[in-house]
């Protein structure tokens, strides 16, 4: 025995690098990230967006009434406001107007 411990050997990664699917990666699922941004943005090719978006209007002042106060209730538990929601054409688009 030389007495000389293996501290200069190096240490094995002994974690995988690549996180496993359905892992949370940091801040959220990349992949779940990724797949729901190329849903919407095929959405957004294929379908009349401005259709749907006439579609889901309230029907009547009650139905209006009672998607203020789900929207109010929330934006109540959001820490803070989105402020691109007051300016939504700065938002950076590609050629195509994709985000």
């Amino acid at each position: 025995m030389t007495g000389k411990k293996d501290i200069d050997k190096p240490v094995e990664n002994t974690t995988d690098s690549k996180p496993k699917p359905d892992e949370v990666q940091g801040e959220g699922n990349y992949d779940a990230a990724r797949r729901y941004n190329e849903a919407t943005r095929e959405h957004a090719r294929s379908h009349d967006v401005e259709r749907e978006a006439r579609e889901a209007e309230p029907a009547n002042a009650d139905e209006a009434r009672d998607m203020e106060r789900a929207e109010q209730k929330g934006r109540s538990r959001a820490s803070e406001e989105d402020p691109l929601l007051d300016d939504p054409e700065s938002i950076d688009r590609d050629s195509r107007g994709v985000a």
